[in-house]
């Protein structure tokens, strides 16, 4: 049996492989739970009742070049060479979730996408894909001879860009705190409660610390005025990040928006920010109008990618 896996900082998500190469009844796992990935890979083989177990992909949210896993977000550390002789494996394939994420974006169908910003796009050229949850994710799409690469890095650890006065002060307030500030420190679940508590210090404002989901349903729900300062701010950092990815691949053909946060957040995005600092480009803005934003919403699209690439 082939098995495909996506493990975040919060949740480990596996599924087996029907007949088609496709996942079918997937099971979410909390990560807390379990001393180790290959704990939670038996107990899903026990609740699935399916021990024939030949090959796995997974997904992990951290660096996967070398044998050692250590996760970024989550204390799971194993060995990939440990865990194929540990489940006697025939074939392993460990990589980064961002990359099991884009794989599945040319396979997911229009129920599964939201269009958060329209444009022509560029056909034929690569895709963006980035997105916000436990961590940032950020990854992309080249096209090869009909078929699609998908991109191996860590782009959620670049430094945070800052455009205006309100960013710097942002960036100044977390610095001192974090010593270096990376996309992933605002653009994440831990980084809208690290923007709430620099825009309520950076205000002079004497509030009590809330989580991000705390935070989200202030901005929903309450119409709290600081709150929807933080998603405003949120929103617009992710534009400028995504945007410089575009730059960077030359995606011009579309940004793929994934992660949990997003799809939350769905409409204040649409009237936020973030798609005229996305543009902000100074000689390029008129290019960058063009790229579509689109919003991931399919609910296990890395273990689709995760499946697309153990089936190549």
């Amino acid at each position: 049996m082939q098995l495909v896996g996506d493990i975040g900082g919060t949740n480990a998500r596996f599924a087996w492989l029907d007949d088609a190469g496709n996942p079918h009844t997937p099971l979410t796992l909390p990560v807390r739970d379990y001393a180790t990935i290959g704990d939670a890979m038996r107990d899903f083989m026990v609740k699935t009742d399916c021990a024939d177990l030949r090959e796995f992909a997974v997904a992990v949210a951290c660096p996967a070049m070398a044998d050692e896993i250590k996760f970024t977000n989550n204390p799971w550390v194993f060995s990939k060479d440990a865990l194929k002789a540990e489940f006697n494996l025939d074939r392993l394939v460990v990589v980064n979730d961002f990359t099991g994420l884009a794989m599945s974006v040319p396979y997911l169908g229009g129920e599964d996408l939201i269009t958060l910003f329209d444009g022509p796009g560029r056909p034929g050229l690569p895709l963006a894909v980035i997105g916000a949850g436990t961590g940032l994710g950020v990854s992309g799409l080249l096209p090869h001879e009909g078929h699609w690469l998908p991109i191996q890095g860590e782009g959620g650890h670049v430094s945070l860009p800052a455009v205006d006065e309100l960013d710097f002060e942002i960036v100044k307030f977390l610095t001192h705190e974090l010593g270096r500030v990376s996309a992933e420190r605002i653009l994440s679940g831990m980084g809208i409660e690290n923007l709430y508590r620099a825009l309520a210090a950076i205000d002079g404002l004497d509030v009590a610390p809330k989580n991000a989901a705390e935070v989200v349903d202030g901005a929903l729900q309450q119409n709290d005025p600081l709150c929807r300062k933080v998603l405003d701010r949120f929103c617009l950092f992710m534009g400028g990040v995504a945007g410089d990815l575009v730059l960077t691949l030359g995606a011009f053909d579309g940004v793929f928006i994934g992660g949990g946060i997003g799809p939350r957040i769905a409409d204040y995005m649409k009237q936020s920010g973030l798609k005229e600092r996305m543009i902000a480009k100074g000689r390029f803005h008129d290019l960058m109008n063009d790229v579509p934003v689109r919003l991931m919403t399919a609910k296990y699209p890395a273990l689709i990618g995760c499946a697309k690439i153990l089936t190549a």
